[in-house]
Parts: structure tokens; C-alpha cells; sequence
């Protein structure tokens, strides 16, 4: 096979060596110099292409779509400040280990540092943010570069997986010469077809299959479970661990809870504690074993800053208190499913049954004053939870610290707390959404707000956006900033109204939207956003000073009922 020009063919083989790759899913936005690299993507039958206006928006759509599926995402730009947009998306993608691949289009070295149109030195833009950042072409006529180009592909794809390393972000810098159109001249510039192909492995197989390791590291699970054998009143606070049902046996076995935040992916199995962000300061553990980041919940957090034995498991360094009297460097999974045919059974406690009775206490109580009344952002948070969700995409800030607090009975979550940043939600719901047509994506108005350009996306799927509209920033009323810096800055500064009416917003970009103020009108307009197949804006106005006090409410309402259960005294402490 011949190509009309060497981009086109550098173009085409980079794209099929990327599906082989099983890179499902391909975000672009419009440029030029991307020409031979949209054109392939749109051409070939393993790729799902979607074009976006905005390249952030883009690269956070990527995003979602790797975060909710495991499996890695590209976006596709053009040369110049097109890349740079990508930032945000690439840091995330960083700091959380998504496999997110960036390929962007870039001038040909003669056209660098000359002034030329829309060049810039775009090789390491990225920095340390990715894993690693390779430089393809311009197309050189050898017999053997179509080759060096699938394994170029093949090798960058297996970083991005994790291999000799933690999965992240990569950079993928392709050089290309005019013409990039499928012609041998364009009417501006001209070069002879490319004579030479390679048509990859057989049976549409990547030219090297190249993948990370999640065995666990026999020497460490060793250590661990020496570790856990000196401890009598653990805690086991399992993190974002993709639903390890390995880490709730292991729980049942040493007869320690399982503290489940909202991102475990937990909250719907048996034996494990929800609640926990209202139980964690009423209990005195001897030691923490965490599975993962801990979460928002500034309570757990405090729970792993006590200077008690602490054993931490995660993919990458999670320390922030700096309290880990142990690391282990791994995936979670592999650790808790090697822990459970290394340590010795023990029977069930009085300590583990009161997390459970006071677990299952708070949680009937918080159910009940949250199902009463008007909805408020806690009782939103509790609905939204349970409305059937194949999953959830939380915005930072006050979403997911509700979620956290109140969200009993979660699906699956994606959240982008890696770097914690409200910018992209909308994308990166969008490209959940794509993968799980059930999805409930729960923002605030600024979230919302920041990201409205991600509607600007063709073949929007569906996707039910609750959106919490207190007209501001409401979680500043929660920090020192809401105490010590007086009106007008405070509202100015930190509170940010911005006084837009989101219903406009929706209309703006085609979505159906619902003001809503109870549980029964929710309901039916996350139901409509499923069974219609579009996108639904459920849109709760609320205050923030009533918010403040609400969360007040139901804190003490919490802490009372679990101060009415007291946990069971510690083995050397002497009878009551």
C-alpha cells in the first residue's frame, strides 16, 4: 500500500497503532496542522472519534471516558496554544493515574524558532506532569520507519498503562509536513506518495503488548501482616480502591471495620461502614491501615493525622499528614487479596460491632431528617446517591464533601481529586457518560459554570447534571475565611456571586433543564435524562448562610446519637 504523502502516512499509522491499543475513544478539536491525524481517526473503524470545540474541554472528556472505563483515552491537537490547554486535564490525569494520551500535531523542526505561524516549542511542554513525552516524525521515507512508528506508539501506550511505573498521562509529538490532506499537492506545497506500509501485527494486535504489574511484592505483604498482628483495635479506611471486594474480607477477617469514603466504590456492599465521617472522632484505634487516598472528609483526615502505628497502601505516595509508619507502594487490590492467606483469622470483636451499631444509628437517623423538608445540598447529595446510578461524577469543592458526609448508598465515582480542581467537570461527566449511559454527574453552579463550554461537544450523550446553584462559592462558608475576613470582601472575594440564571445556560446549549426543590421532582428529571437519552439540567437553588446552618443541623444530630453509643473500652483499660 501507498499513501499519498508521507504525513498521511505517519498520520495513519499512528492512529491504527492506537486502536490496536485498544484506545476506544478519540477527542479532537478543530485545527490544521492535525489534518492527517482527524482524518485518520474519523476514517478508521476501532476508533470512536468526537470532536470538541474547546481543546480543555477535550482533553477533560478524554479524561472521564479513561477514568470510568480504566482503559486509556487520546486527544488529538493541533500545533501552537492548542496544547497548552491540555494542562489542566494532564496534571489531573497525573496527580490521579489516568491513562490519558495526548498526541498533538506539531511543525516541522525547519519551522521552529523562525517565527513561523502558530509554532512553538511544544516537546516538553508538559514537564514532569507526564510520564513521558516522545517526538514522532515528520514522516522519513525508510522502509522500516512505519515500524519504528508502531512500536514508538506500542511503547508510549504501555507507560500510560502503568508499565515500570504508575498509569498517567503521556505526550506524543507528531511533526508533520505539508500537505496533510489525503493529495499528493494541495495547491500550496507537493511531495511524492509514500511507498512503504507496514500493516502491523495479525489479528489487529498491538505491535508490542506491553502492560503494568499489580502483583504484590511478597517481602512487603510480609511486613504488613507483622504489623497488623500487633494491633488489636484497627481501622482499615479504604479509599479510591475501585470496589476491592478483597479489602472488605480482609476487614471480616482481622474483625476490624472497613471505613468506605465515597470514591471506594464500597458504599453498596455488605460490611462496611458509610457513615464514617461522623463516627471517626468518637473512637480511639491502635492502628490505621489505609487503602489509597483517605478522601475530603477533613474528619478522616484528621483520623489518619493521629500519631498511632499507620500502614499506607497506594500506587503512589499518599502521606499528607506524614504520619505512615509503613508505605507500601502497590495496588491495593493485589495487597488486601495477598493479606488474606497471610494472616490469621480472628473472631469478631465488641470493637468491630460498634462500629456497625453506631454505623447503621446515624445513618437511620441522618436518613430521616434528610428525607424530610424542602431538598438542601446535604439531602441532595443523600438522593442523588441512591437514584440508581451506574455512576456518579462528582465536582470538587462542597459536591464531593457532601457526597463524602451524606452519601450513604453510592455507585461507582468518579471524581477528579487528583489534583482537586472544579475546572472540566462538565467534560469529564460528558466522557463518563459516554461509556456509562446511567450516569449522574452532581456539580455546583460554579463547576458548572467554568466547564460550559464542554456542551460544545457533537453527539452529546445522555447524562443527568444535578446541579447545586447557591450563587457562589459555598464552600468558603465553611473555612476561616468565612470568620476573619469581613463584608464586602468576603462576598466579593470568596463567595463570587455571579449572578447568572443556569437555566439560560441550558438553553444556550440545547440542554433540558428543571428548577427542582423536592426529592419526587429530582427523581423525575435524573429518570427523563435516562429514558429520553439526553441531557437534563436538575437545577436546586439553595443559600448559603441556610446551608451552613443546615450542615450545623445534622453534625450534632450525628454526634449526639453516636456519643449515645459508646464504643467498647480498650482490652487494658481497667472494667467501668
Amino acid at each position: 500500500m501507498t499513501y499519498p504523502n508521507p504525513s498521511t502516512a505517519l498520520a495513519s499509522v499512528v492512529v491504527d497503532e492506537l486502536a490496536r491499543g485498544e484506545v476506544g475513544l478519540v477527542l479532537a478539536s478543530p485545527g490544521s496542522r492535525s489534518t492527517a491525524l482527524v482524518l485518520a481517526a474519523a476514517q478508521h473503524p476501532g476508533i470512536g472519534l468526537h470532536v470538541v470545540i474547546d481543546e480543555r474541554s477535550a482533553a477533560f472528556q478524554a479524561l472521564g471516558w479513561a477514568k470510568a472505563t480504566g482503559r486509556p483515552a487520546a486527544v488529538i491537537t493541533t500545533s501552537g496554544t492548542a496544547v497548552a490547554n491540555l494542562v489542566p486535564a494532564v496534571v489531573e490525569a497525573d496527580s490521579s493515574g489516568v491513562p490519558l494520551v495526548v498526541v498533538s500535531a506539531d511543525r516541522p523542526p525547519e519551522e521552529r524558532g523562525v517565527g513561523a505561524n502558530q509554532a512553538i516549542d511544544q516537546r516538553d511542554i508538559f514537564g514532569r506532569f507526564v510520564r513521558t513525552a516522545v517526538e514522532l516524525g515528520p514522516g522519513e521515507e525508510h522502509p522500516d520507519a512505519p515500524r519504528w512508528w508502531r512500536s514508538t506508539v506500542a511503547q508510549v501506550l504501555g507507560i500510560a498503562r502503568g508499565f515500570n511505573g504508575r498509569p498517567g498521562p503521556v505526550h506524543l509529538n507528531v511533526a508533520f509536513r505539508e500537505p496533510t490532506v489525503t493529495a499528493s499537492h494541495d495547491g500550496r506545497t507537493s511531495a511524492d506518495p509514500y511507498p512503504y506500509d507496514h500493516p502491523g501485527r495479525p489479528g489487529g494486535a498491538p505491535w508490542s503488548d506491553i502492560g503494568g504489574s499489580a502483583v504484590a511484592d511478597p517481602t512487603a505483604v510480609e511486613r504488613v501482616a507483622a504489623e497488623l498482628a500487633r494491633a488489636e483495635r484497627g481501622v482499615i479506611v479504604a479509599g479510591a480502591v475501585g470496589g476491592a471486594a478483597e479489602i472488605v474480607a480482609l476487614g471480616e477477617r482481622l474483625g476490624w471495620p472497613v471505613v468506605a469514603t465515597a470514591a471506594s466504590g464500597l458504599r453498596s456492599t455488605d460490611g462496611v461502614v458509610v457513615a464514617g465521617h461522623h463516627l471517626v472522632a468518637h473512637a480511639e484505634p491502635d492502628m490505621i491501615l489505609r487503602f489509597a487516598d483517605p478522601g475530603p472528609s477533613r474528619r478522616i483526615l484528621e483520623l489518619v493525622s493521629r500519631p498511632i502505628p499507620q500502614v499506607v497502601v497506594a500506587e503512589s505516595w499518599s502521606d499528607p499528614a506524614r504520619t505512615a509508619s509503613l508505605f507500601v507502594g502497590a495496588s491495593p487490590r493485589a495487597v488486601a487479596g495477598a493479606l488474606l492467606s497471610t494472616v490469621e483469622a480472628r473472631e469478631a470483636t465488641e470493637w468491630r460491632d460498634w462500629w456497625h451499631r453506631a454505623d447503621a444509628a446515624v445513618v437511620e437517623l441522618l436518613t430521616e431528617a434528610l428525607a424530610e423538608g424542602p431538598l438542601t445540598e446535604p439531602s441532595v447529595a443523600w438522593a442523588a446517591g441512591a437514584l440508581g446510578a451506574d455512576l456518579m461524577v462528582v465536582a470538587s469543592s462542597m459536591p464531593i464533601r457532601d457526597v463524602e458526609a451524606f452519601g450513604f448508598s453510592v455507585p461507582p465515582l468518579v471524581a477528579n481529586r487528583g489534583a482537586s480542581g472544579i475546572d472540566g467537570f462538565v467534560s469529564t461527566a460528558l466522557g463518563a457518560a459516554r461509556a456509562f449511559p446511567r450516569t449522574l454527574a452532581l456539580a455546583g453552579d460554579l463547576s458548572m459554570l467554568h466547564d460550559s463550554n464542554g456542551f460544545l461537544t457533537e453527539y452529546p450523550p445522555p447524562c443527568a447534571f444535578v446541579v447545586v446553584d447557591n450563587g457562589g462559592g459555598g464552600i468558603f462558608s465553611f473555612l476561616p475565611q468565612h470568620e476573619h475576613v469581613e463584608e464586602p470582601h468576603f462576598e466579593r472575594l470568596f463567595g463570587t456571586p455571579h449572578h447568572r440564571d443556569l437555566s439560560s445556560l441550558a438553553e444556550f446549549h440545547g440542554v433540558a433543564w428543571q428548577k427542582v426543590t423536592d426529592r419526587a421532582a429530582l427523581e423525575e428529571a435524573v429518570r427523563q435524562a435516562w429514558e429520553a437519552k439526553e441531557s437534563v439540567m436538575a437545577i436546586v437553588e439553595t443559600d448559603r448562610e441556610e446551608n451552613l446552618a443546615e450542615h450545623v443541623r445534622l453534625n450534632r444530630l450525628a454526634a449526639e446519637k453516636v456519643a449515645s453509643i459508646p464504643p467498647p473500652a480498650p482490652p487494658s483499660s481497667p472494667p467501668a
